[in-house]
């Protein structure tokens, strides 16, 4: 009895953690995101990736993640690297860009530059390379 017991409170807990995550983390509606732009410059065979804010708004230094994936058909896609675009000036401007390097990159794989703000998040920018 004890052992079902702590399953159900586990099963709950978990539930209230992924529902939390769920409405913290909610894509805004697309005309409260920025209007941002950005293009892309990639060697996957050097594994080097450079993203650059094409034109539009200024952006937050932090506020955004540049993300690449492997398209996976049958399970969820796997996360090949993240990185959270931080400038010293603290905003991010059109012109100004950012260099990964990961040997990880593979021709095929697909970059998403995510916006967070305070009322959720948004894909500003979705590519395949």
């Amino acid at each position: 009895m004890r052992d079902r017991t702590a399953a159900a409170v586990l099963l709950i807990a978990g539930l209230a953690v992924v529902f939390g995550f769920f409405v913290l983390t909610s894509d805004v509606p697309s005309e409260d995101a920025p209007n941002a732009s950005f293009a892309i410059e990639s060697d996957a065979a050097s594994g080097e990736l450079v993203v650059e804010h094409a034109g539009g708004d200024s952006l937050q230094s932090g506020s955004l993640r540049v993300l690449v994936y492997e398209d996976r058909p049958i399970i969820p896609d796997r996360t090949v690297h993240g990185t959270v675009w931080e400038t010293n000036s603290g905003t991010i401007r059109p012109g100004d860009r950012i260099e990964l390097e990961d040997q990880r990159f593979e021709s095929g794989q697909r970059v998403v530059v995510r916006w967070f703000g305070d009322g959720g998040q948004a894909n500003l920018y979705e590519t395949y390379f």
